[in-house]
């Protein structure tokens, strides 16, 4: 089951890396940014999916979250 994050409700820096930090596999590029963006927890699992600002391919990307000591 797919548990919806409300991005509007997360910090400002945070809610620009997930929607800046992304990877296109049609561009093949890096850091092109994505729109109509929905973040969601399933099976344990963060992700962040949405269309590339450039061309429009759907993105998907996991979130990992490193664990500072």
């Amino acid at each position: 089951m797919r548990e919806i994050i409300d991005l509007s409700k997360l910090p400002e820096i945070e809610r620009d890396i997930y929607l800046n930090d992304s990877w296109c596999d049609k561009c093949k590029e890096a850091d092109l940014g994505i729109v109509n963006a929905e973040l969601y927890v399933q099976n344990g699992r963060k992700y962040i999916s949405g269309s590339c600002k450039i061309c429009g391919t759907e993105c998907i990307s996991e979130i990992i979250e490193k664990q500072v000591e």
